[in-house]
């Protein structure tokens, strides 16, 4: 019985570490924060692992359709951790990737690595997939696609005055709002 639970209690553990929690941000916070505010869509994307072999990185080229905030235009690539390379995965909960012709609202900062990379602010926070809805509405969204208990428990958002974790499930809102909500805080600093 003692060998049964050893295995059970390690997979608990590395269970539990492989979650991302979240901070709720605004929309505006998420401008705040962020040095760029572009509407894009992805052209292509690729994984490789960094220099010393020991984390796999995804980057996304993303042709701007236009600028909300910052200098970005042109192609912007985007680095988030994660991917497969040479027959290796490393998954981060909290980022999802892109595929090619994919829209999005992006909320960006330079990546530490000042490889003229971007990262997106907040995780998945600040990456709005932009779609079309069944009344022809475009829909801005940054929650999970297809909610299941396992991205229930890998993503929870921390409510820091109740100190309590819920799953993450983020927001939804017409392009022109999110658009109008980042212009309007960009007026008011």
């Amino acid at each position: 019985m003692k060998k049964l639970l050893i295995p059970l209690a390690l997979i608990a553990l590395f269970g539990a570490a492989s979650a991302t929690t979240i901070v709720p941000m605004s929309v505006e916070k998420l401008t705040d924060v962020s040095s760029d505010v572009v509407v894009a869509h992805a052209t292509k994307s690729w994984a490789q692992w960094n220099p010393q072999h020991t984390m796999i990185s995804s980057y996304t080229q993303f042709s701007v359709d236009s600028q909300l905030k910052g200098t970005s235009s042109g192609t912007i690539t985007v680095k988030q951790p994660g991917g497969s390379a040479e027959g290796y995965t490393q998954h981060v909960a909290g980022v999802r990737p892109w595929s090619a012709g994919e829209s999005a609202v992006l909320f960006l900062r330079p990546s530490s690595g000042n490889d003229g990379t971007f990262v997106v602010s907040g995780l998945l926070q600040g990456n709005f997939r932009v779609r079309r809805s069944a009344s022809g509405a475009i829909i801005a969204d940054n929650g999970v696609e297809a909610p299941t208990k396992q991205v229930a428990d890998e993503i929870q958002s921390f409510n820091p005055e109740s100190k309590s974790l819920t799953p993450y499930s983020g927001n939804r809102m017409n392009l022109d709002e999110l658009e109008r909500r980042v212009r309007t805080k960009i007026q008011t600093r």
